[in-house]
């Protein structure tokens, strides 16, 4: 029989998480609000900096989020001259999406806004921490959606969550397959 604290622990874990969500989400939305965007906008915007030119069904799939909503959000964002598409007609079905200066500008914007919020949330925790955290929500996720795995190494998909893995390296990114140590943050650190 659990004890007492981790039967409050597991209960109180879905209203932590979604609390935490919810505060990501109110900061990054006050980063794009003075666009008339919301944080469901600076989604898109970062995925489009980090893969630009994806069809919408991709983005989705990038993403994991409906199509559907991905058609409203890219509508807002073409309105504000955020993102244009390579459609020849307007009535073409298959087109890809990109930023435009202005949308690169805002998405360079949020990420290093996020970076700065990230940094004050970890600020005082040690980084050993930090990577061991990282490692456990990992794991975390992939427990909890069993089939991730093959959906993350599908070679037709490139789903956000391989992003988790993107350091950045001489103003590049790459796709790290694995958890990450402390042994390897310090050499690769050592090397920037």
């Amino acid at each position: 029989m659990p004890n007492p604290d981790d039967v409050y622990w597991n209960s109180f874990l879905p209203a932590f998480f979604d609390r935490m969500s919810v505060l990501m989400r109110k900061n990054m939305t006050s980063m794009v609000v003075g666009y008339g965007l919301t944080s469901a906008h600076a989604i898109y915007l970062i995925a489009l900096k980090l893969q630009d030119g994806q069809t919408l069904v991709s983005l989705s799939r990038f993403l994991d989020l409906d199509t559907a909503n991905t058609n409203r959000v890219i509508k807002v964002l073409r309105e504000k001259g955020l993102v244009y598409d390579d459609r020849k007609t307007e009535s073409s079905k298959k087109y890809s999406i990109f930023l435009t200066d202005e949308g690169q500008k805002l998405a360079t914007e949020i990420m290093d806004g996020i970076t700065k919020l990230n940094n004050s949330y970890f600020e005082d925790i040690p980084r050993e921490d930090i990577l061991h955290m990282r490692n456990t929500l990992i794991h975390i996720l992939n427990n909890m959606n069993v089939g991730i795995d093959s959906y993350m190494g599908s070679k037709y998909e490139d789903p956000f969550y391989t992003h988790l893995h993107i350091r950045p390296v001489d103003d590049d990114y790459y796709v790290e397959p694995r958890l990450l140590d402390s042994a390897d943050d310090d050499s690769e650190s050592d090397s920037q």
